[in-house]
C-alpha cells in the first residue's frame, strides 16, 4: 500500500475520534461552567502554566523562570505537576526545597529537571494536584503554587492562567487529537490571563498572530514575546571523574559535533545548535519523554565516531532519561544545554507576578 493510501486510511478514522474528543472536551467545560464539576481552591496563590497543544511550546523553561523569579521575591513556591510517564503512583516529594530525594524514573523527567533548575522550590508530582496543594500547604508554609501543565487541569481553581502559544504553530487548521496536535479549540483561549508567545525568535506573521488571539481572547489580556536561549553546555554527569569542561554558547562554534533529542521539536534543538555555529556531522531524533537504553547510546556514540564528532549534545530533559548507571566514553564527551526562557517584556511579566503578591 502507498504511503498517501495509509494517510488516507489514518484520516478517515481519526477524524470522527477527532470529533468525539472535541464533544467530550465540550461537555466537559460546559460541566465546569454549570458548576456540576467543582474546581477546588487551595490556601494559597495559584499560577498555572499550560498549553492548547501536545507540548513543544516550552513550558519547562517558563515556570522554572517563573519559580526563580517568585523565590527571589521572597515567595516561599511549589511546583504542582502531574509527572508524565513516571514509573510511580501516587504522591512523589521530588523536592524537599533542600534537595532532590526522587529519581527521575520516579518522578517524571520534567519535575525532576525543575528540582534540579529551582533551588529552594519544592516539586510534587501527584496526578491530585488539589491534594498533593492541600498537603503542602498543610505541612509547610507554602503560598504560591505554580501548576505545571496545568491549562486543562480545571479541578484545580486558579488566580492566574499563563497560557503558551508556540509562534511557530500553524493555526490555519485546528484538528484536536488524535487527528491534530491541539487539547482544545481556539475558543479556549477565553480562559487565559495572559498569553506568553514563545520561540518568537523565530520567523513569523506578528500581526496574523495577535489577530488569530485577539478574536478569541478577552480584552485587555496581555501578550508577552518570548524565546529560548542556550545558554551553557553542561557534563551529564558533572561529579564523575573526567567529566568535560563546561562550555559556553560560543564553545560550539566551528565544533564539528553529533546531537540527540527526545522531545517534542527534536528539529528546533537541532536548529539552535547550528544558529550557535556547530556543525552537526549526526542528529537522531527520538520520541518526547524517550527513555533511552544502553545498547542504542553505545550505538549512537559510535556513529558519531565514524562521523568524526568532537562530542555529542542532548538537552537536559533528555540526561534525565539516561541510563542510571550508564557512563559516557572519555574519548567522545556527553554534555546537556542548558535552555533558559527569555521575556521581550520580562518587567511587565514580573510585574504581572507581583500583582495581588503576597507572603
Amino acid at each position: 500500500m502507498s504511503h498517501p493510501a495509509i494517510a488516507s486510511w489514518l484520516l478517515h478514522f481519526l477524524a470522527p475520534l477527532s470529533w468525539f474528543y472535541r464533544l467530550g472536551i465540550t461537555l466537559r467545560l460546559w460541566a465546569y461552567r454549570l458548576g456540576l464539576f467543582k474546581s477546588h481552591r487551595l490556601p494559597g496563590r495559584v499560577i498555572s502554566v499550560g498549553n492548547l497543544t501536545v507540548g513543544g511550546t516550552g513550558k519547562t523553561p517558563c515556570v522554572a523562570f517563573l519559580a526563580r523569579s517568585l523565590t527571589a521575591m521572597g515567595a516561599p513556591v511549589a511546583i504542582l505537576s502531574r509527572g508524565y510517564r513516571r514509573q510511580s503512583r501516587g504522591r512523589v516529594e521530588v523536592s524537599d526545597g533542600r534537595r532532590v530525594i526522587a529519581s527521575p524514573a520516579e518522578a517524571g523527567d520534567e519535575p525532576w529537571l525543575l528540582a534540579h533548575l529551582c533551588p529552594g522550590v519544592r516539586v510534587i508530582a501527584d496526578r491530585d494536584r488539589f491534594q498533593a496543594g492541600s498537603w503542602l500547604a498543610a505541612e509547610t508554609k507554602t503560598t504560591h503554587f505554580l501548576l505545571d501543565d496545568g491549562y486543562q487541569h480545571l479541578q484545580l481553581a486558579r488566580d492566574l492562567n499563563l497560557l503558551l502559544v508556540d509562534a511557530t504553530e500553524s493555526f490555519a487548521k485546528v484538528r484536536l487529537v488524535p487527528w491534530g496536535r491541539f487539547r482544545e479549540p481556539l475558543s479556549s483561549l477565553i480562559r487565559a490571563d495572559a498569553v506568553i508567545v514563545t520561540r518568537s525568535d523565530r520567523s513569523f506573521d506578528r500581526q496574523a498572530l495577535l489577530r488569530k488571539l485577539h478574536r478569541h481572547l478577552r480584552p485587555g489580556v496581555p501578550i508577552f514575546f518570548a524565546w529560548h536561549e542556550l545558554t551553557t553546555l553542561l557534563p551529564v554527569r558533572p561529579g564523575q571523574e573526567g567529566a568535560p569542561p563546561v562550555w559556553s554558547r560560543e564553545d560550539l562554534r566551528h565544533r564539528r559535533l553529533a546531537a540527540f533529542a527526545g522531545i517534542a521539536h527534536p528539529e528546533q534543538f537541532f536548529a539552535d545548535l547550528r544558529t550557535a555555529g556547530a556543525e552537526l556531522v549526526l542528529t537522531r531524533a527520538f520520541p518526547d519523554h524517550y527513555r533511552y537504553r544502553v545498547a542504542e547510546l553505545e550505538e549512537m556514540v559510535r556513529q558519531a565516531e565514524i562521523a568524526g564528532a568532537e562530542g555529542v549534545l542532548l538537552t537536559e530533559k533528555d540526561a534525565a532519561n539516561l541510563p542510571p548507571f550508564w557512563a559516557p566514553s572519555p574519548a567522545l564527551p556527553l554534555r546537556q544545554a542548558r535552555i533558559e526562557f527569555r521575556c521581550q517584556e520580562e518587567s511587565a511579566l514580573l510585574d504581572l507576578l507581583r500583582k495581588g503578591f503576597s507572603c
